[in-house]
């Protein structure tokens, strides 16, 4: 096992194993490794099943106490690490919508709540609660404070993955063009 920076995550691999009837049959149905990421808040010795790309944002953020960076620029590095790319962008300009998210009005775990001056992490809608980059450090918070009701009504954004994200068909292409080219 190998630590990973400041987020205390530790890199694990699990093998698949086969059907232990016969040789050739244990290489036809051995399953493919496996690569999890594993906090040090978990057991120890003890495996999670697989994180989704929004488990493991909210829960590296969650383990962030303190942080130099600006509010967008925390969320940004946490979709960056959770393997969610998108171009940096100040709150002002998420909050007027951005290519690569999709403005929604229930939110979902790991979804971006935005206020003009502001940009963090949907952690539970139920308890209305958000995770960002404050002046007193990494922050659990509730959005239906009178603090943040005063900073106006907050906007959610949901993370457009894959094909639909056109940041990544733009940077896809950029790439295809590159092989073409002979440029890689």
């Amino acid at each position: 096992m190998v630590r990973l920076g400041k987020l205390g995550l530790i890199f694990g691999l699990t093998l698949g194993a086969g059907n232990l009837l016969g040789q050739q049959e244990a290489q036809q149905e051995a399953a493919p490794i496996v690569t999890k990421f594993i906090s040090e808040i978990d057991q120890p010795g003890g495996f999670l099943p697989l994180l989704s790309s929004t488990e493991l944002l909210l829960r590296m953020g969650q383990q962030i106490e303190t942080t130099d960076l600006d509010c967008s620029h925390f969320v940004q590095s946490l979709f960056e690490r959770a393997g969610l790319y998108y171009g940096y962008a100040p709150s002002r300009i998420l909050y007027a919508g951005m290519a690569g998210f999709k403005r929604v009005y229930h939110p979902r775990p790991g979804d971006l709540i935005v206020w003009p001056g502001h940009v963090g992490v949907v952690v539970d809608p139920e308890e209305e609660t958000f995770l960002s980059a404050l002046r007193s450090g990494v922050k659990t918070s509730s959005y239906t404070s009178r603090y943040w009701k005063r900073r106006g009504h907050p906007r959610f954004f949901r993370y457009l993955g894959g094909q639909d994200n056109p940041e990544i068909r733009w940077q896809a292409a950029q790439r295809a063009n590159r092989t073409i080219s002979g440029a890689e």
